[in-house]
């Protein structure tokens, strides 16, 4: 038992000291449906933006409700895996940009950056 109290000090400390940054997950602001290719399938068809926060660095970078995802940081949507979609949404932090090519109704293609929030 004395052994493990430094080493829980330490830890403590750690946690005390650690920027909150490095945790901290970055807002985007926006909501997707996404459709697969079968029921048990995890490859991905289409990503649709269901709502955009109003505010929202989303908002801002002129994100809309209806938009379809074509592509993100690079990365085709269509056949993707759902989980690296989630991967990456969930995996960006504040300050970070998400580039995301997206197809309007009545305008096309569409280059979007945002920049994660805090």
């Amino acid at each position: 038992m004395k052994r493990l109290f430094p080493i829980f000090c330490a830890l403590l400390l750690f946690s005390l000291l650690a920027p909150a940054t490095a945790l901290a997950k970055g807002r985007l602001g926006f909501a997707i449906s996404v459709a697969t290719d079968g029921y048990l399938s995890t490859t991905v068809t289409e990503v649709k933006v269901t709502s955009v926060q109003a505010g929202s660095p989303s908002e801002k970078a002129g994100l809309k409700a209806g938009d379809l995802l074509v592509e993100m940081n690079g990365t085709a949507i269509k056949g993707a895996s759902g989980p690296a979609l989630k991967k990456t949404l969930g995996g960006v932090k504040p300050g970070e940009h998400l580039l995301l090519k997206v197809q309007r109704a009545n305008s096309g293609m569409l280059d979007i950056d945002i920049v994660a929030g805090p």
